[in-house]
């Protein structure tokens, strides 16, 4: 019966619209570059509880998904990790923060700093087009 409860989680995770994250900034941005894409840049700290729950809610599972895949090249970089992201352009005290590039790394808008709900970045995303 756990088994079998633990194939049903798998199969509904693995059904789940997400945001398609890259795991390096050099990756992401060739990608972006040839893709002719924006960068949406997640920086995050490592055993953040707000950032985990932001990574659960509100980028899994909701209705602009779709949008973000289409439109931007995402990516999802820790603070002090060891693939090297452009640090001091996206420098931040504040855990989660979201950042918008074009595919030349220069800002499209403001960084959504903090907590990163479905309802603010809903909302931010109209900015960031």
């Amino acid at each position: 019966m756990r088994s079998f409860i633990l194939i049903g989680m798998l199969v509904l995770t693995l059904s789940a619209n997400h945001v398609s994250w890259y795991g390096s900034f050099d990756k992401a941005h060739k990608k972006a570059l040839k893709d002719d894409k924006k960068i949406m840049v997640l920086v995050i700290e490592k055993d953040c509880k707000v950032c985990k729950e932001a990574i659960k809610t509100t980028f899994i599972n909701q209705p602009y998904i779709d949008d973000i895949n289409k439109d931007f090249i995402s990516v999802i970089v820790t603070k002090n990790q060891k693939e090297s992201y452009p640090i001091e352009m996206l420098y931040t005290f504040i855990y989660p923060t979201l950042f918008f590039l074009d595919n030349r790394e220069l800002f499209v808008c403001k960084p959504l700093k903090g907590k990163i709900t479905s309802e603010r970045l809903k909302n931010h995303l109209k900015l960031c087009k």
